[in-house]
């Protein structure tokens, strides 16, 4: 799996069901900053949703979508009220208090590509394609804050563990997560990107989920080895 991880297929998130042409529109498109993200109110994420050239959101579709490019390579986006992690009550609550300005919490896209695979390098330049270099940037010197596998406990240590990190940047927190097969290989992978003032929920969401089965692992612990390179399989 590590040479799947290691190679990447250039691929970005475009060209899944639009040609290179469309992705350099992109580029030129988005190249300095999102125009929708984390923090900003539901229509505003909407409105960014249907004038953006990959996602193109209808009216119908609100804040979720779904694009295959065929059976075997598929994306999916969806811009949720609640932080990763938070429960559908917390949310109701947060609709419901007038004082409360309803925004996005959180932008969720995952890759799904049975064909040629999804690596780390993939998810950050679909990434950088959706949001623009700014935030790009911003993911690029964001600090891990927490290392984990969420996955089933038989399969810690090996090539089907799962892969997360949390990590916190200056202007967003963001979730990157690879989801192995049986065999190893990864076919999903996604990256949310978050308000930062949940991520100390969210982290302690995890460390209580986790500890008990002894997956949890601080980036700060006796492991010297790159955060990235441990996301990768790099042990």
């Amino acid at each position: 799996m590590n040479k799947l991880l290691r190679a990447g297929f250039r691929t970005t998130l475009t060209s899944l069901v639009m040609g290179s042409s469309a992705g350099v529109a992109l580029w030129l498109s988005l190249g300095s900053a999102a125009n929708a993200l984390p923090g900003q109110t539901v229509d505003e994420a909407k409105a960014w949703m249907q004038a953006h050239p990959t996602l193109r959101a209808t009216p119908r579709e609100r804040l979720s979508i779904r694009r295959n490019n065929t059976a075997s390579r598929r994306y999916t986006f969806h811009g949720s009220l609640m932080g990763p992690g938070q429960t559908n009550d917390v949310g109701l609550m947060m609709t419901r208090d007038s004082e409360t300005p309803v925004v996005v919490r959180s932008e969720k896209f995952t890759l799904v590509d049975v064909i040629s695979g999804v690596s780390l390098e993939r998810l950050e330049d679909s990434l950088r394609m959706l949001y623009g270099a700014e935030v790009y940037a911003d993911y690029r010197r964001s600090q891990a804050v927490l290392v984990y596998s969420p996955g089933r406990s038989e399969d810690r240590g090996t090539e089907r563990a799962q892969r997360s990190q949390l990590l916190e940047g200056d202007l967003y927190a963001y979730l990157i997560e690879l989801l192995p097969n049986e065999d190893g290989t990864v076919e999903t992978g996604a990256v949310s990107v978050m308000l930062k003032e949940d991520v100390p929920a969210y982290r302690e969401a995890v460390r209580s989920r986790e500890i008990e089965r002894r997956e949890f692992e601080h980036p700060a612990g006796p492991s010297h080895t790159p955060v990235r390179d441990r996301l990768l399989g790099n042990q």
